[in-house]
């Protein structure tokens, strides 16, 4: 109203004048406009123009209206998977899109890697290529009108889906630091083309969405570092109970993964007078020189070994995978001390979401420090570590002291392994 009233000016100077006479304008307007009962009755704009505006203003209120439903909707969500519906299903309904997708970026690969989208699975881009990489990569919001006219778009997806992209707008998800954690894209508006004001809605949408998903990922770290505790002081309790030796290396082998959220576990004992490594792998007894591969190395040198990817460490050896189709990605192996002494070692594969980090060193290091002490004057170890005393005080062909368990196999230097068919199926790598 302000420029249109400076606009009727035409350029001239302001006078004050103006100002009161249109004031007195407005009363009068208002008595003429008045019924016979004092009520003042509606004034219809006169021009097209001003129609248009009040229209656009109604469109942008109810626009606004939702977008303020949405993000409360997505901020009741603390499950990471629960709030990535939200922000994409609250989306499609402000933008008035037929798709969205929510890419999360991995700082260890620098990829994007696919949380939701409807109709698209197992999807991983990298950092700069296509158009959702090249938005992670310069922050800018990007608004495609035609999606096969732009040369970064990858029509593949299409083609294997039967689905036709038309229009794209996709922008990007910061945390709180304003750090590119995420991109957020929106898929065919379904009346057109998407506008200005739905990139700006996007800019809004893509900030709740970064803080959405990141008090879900701190609700799910503290729901997991209660359930890592939980576990520990289950097998705590477990371990101070008068089980047997096998059941007590049982145990610590099926529970230990549940603490770290682990995939796999070996326990190895530690033979120092005949420098060897001995596992229980079903009903086979597994023995490694302590020299030979990963858990070798941590059983000699005492030093934890947190390998992110195993196929880029030289110490891994591949070949067990390729035998077995296990798919080893992350290792963790640690020392289990009783005081200063190495009695055993305990070594983790796959954690379920990334890498092992310190957290997970550091509790394993608790637990372990309770482990090492009962593992040591358990039986188990006094049998493992007296065979060879025994087989030089048999002398007389009496054979010697056979360890609690069916099978007895010897490995001359094997950096990884797998159990024999009459195992439990899975492999461990050290």
């Amino acid at each position: 109203m302000l420029d249109k009233k400076i606009q009727a000016r035409g350029g001239s100077a302001f006078d004050p004048e103006q100002a009161t006479e249109y004031v007195r304008q407005c009363y009068a307007d208002a008595s003429a406009n008045a019924d016979e009962n004092g009520r003042i009755q509606a004034k219809q704009s006169s021009t097209g123009s001003e129609v248009a505006d009040v229209d656009g203003l109604t469109n942008r209120l109810a626009l606004l209206e939702s977008l303020i439903e949405a993000c409360r909707t997505i901020a009741t969500k603390l499950n990471p998977h629960e709030a990535t519906q939200a922000i994409v299903s609250q989306t499609i309904k402000v933008l008035e899109a037929d798709r969205a997708t929510i890419f999360i970026l991995d700082p260890l690969t620098q990829e994007l890697v696919l949380m939701v989208a409807e109709g698209a699975r197992n999807i991983r881009v990298p950092l700069g290529k296509g158009i959702a990489g090249s938005v992670a990569e310069n922050g800018m919001i990007t608004n495609i009108k035609d999606a096969y006219q732009d040369e970064r778009f990858d029509s593949s997806n299409d083609r294997n889906t039967g689905y036709q992209t038309k229009t794209i707008l996709c922008g990007p998800i910061r945390d709180q630091s304003d750090n590119i954690v995420g991109v957020l894209q929106v898929i065919n508006k379904k009346d057109g083309t998407f506008s200005d004001l739905d990139s700006e809605m996007l800019t809004i949408l893509s900030t709740q969405a970064g803080i959405a998903l990141k008090n879900a990922e701190l609700f799910n770290q503290m729901d997991r570092s209660r359930a890592k505790f939980r576990s520990l002081l289950d097998i705590i309790v477990a371990m101070q109970t008068d089980m047997g030796t096998n059941s007590l290396i049982f145990t610590m082998t099926q529970r230990s993964p549940s603490v770290v959220g682990a995939d796999r576990c070996t326990i190895f004992m530690v033979d120092q007078d005949n420098k060897e490594l001995w596992a229980m792998q079903g009903e086979v007894n597994v023995r490694i020189p302590m020299n030979a591969g990963i858990a070798g190395e941590v059983a000699t040198t005492g030093k934890i070994v947190n390998i992110p990817e195993a196929y880029d460490d030289k110490r891994f050896n591949q070949e067990v995978d390729k035998k077995t189709g296990y798919r080893t990605r992350s290792i963790l192996c640690m020392p289990i001390k009783a005081g200063a002494e190495v009695v055993g070692v305990i070594q983790l594969l796959n954690k379920n979401e990334g890498p092992f980090d310190e957290e997970d060193e550091e509790v394993m290091s608790s637990f372990l420090s309770i482990a090492g002490p009962i593992l040591k004057n358990s039986h188990l170890y006094t049998a493992v570590s007296s065979t060879k005393k025994t087989k030089d005080k048999n002398n007389d062909g009496m054979g010697e002291v056979d360890l609690p368990t069916t099978h007895k196999k010897h490995v001359a230097s094997m950096p990884a392994f797998a159990d024999d068919e009459e195992g439990d199926g899975g492999e461990d790598d050290f």
